[in-house]
């Protein structure tokens, strides 16, 4: 159903992750999360994805990253990030990294979204959204 719920969430300072997507799973909402933070998930765009002690060193690596690959300043406020995602990373390859990674742990018995550091689940939204516009190249 086009009109679902859906919610992006990243575990930076967020103390109930765990708790607060299970809930928005129980109401009917799809939960995007990405462990550590967003950046995780952009970072798969360029074919990696790191992990980092803390989302500060993550921000930080990736927008050196961003930089190097765009030549712009990254910019976690800017309305240009998904289109500079497209034009200079792969979003079929960041798709298939994150869901690799999430494959593997669940594999590896680890279920729950805060075990699973780096992983994200924005690719299911990405690639949902991508369906419904047409787009079946995913």
């Amino acid at each position: 159903m086009w009109l679902t719920q859906r919610l992006v969430i990243d575990r930076v300072r967020v103390t109930r992750f765990d708790q607060i997507i299970e809930t928005a799973k129980r109401e009917g909402v799809r939960a995007g999360w990405s462990n550590l933070c967003i950046e995780i998930w952009f970072d798969a765009y360029f074919g990696k994805m790191h992990s980092y002690v803390d989302s500060v060193v993550c921000c930080r690596e990736f927008a050196n990253t961003f930089e190097k690959k765009t030549g712009q300043e990254y910019r976690k406020s800017s309305g240009q990030i998904y289109a500079l995602l497209n034009q200079y990373g792969e979003e079929t390859v960041a798709i298939q990294l994150a869901e690799s990674r999430l494959s593997q742990y669940l594999k590896n018995g680890r279920d729950k979204p805060s075990q699973m550091c780096p992983c994200t689940t924005v690719h299911k939204l990405v690639r949902e959204i991508r369906k419904k516009t047409g787009d079946k190249d995913i």
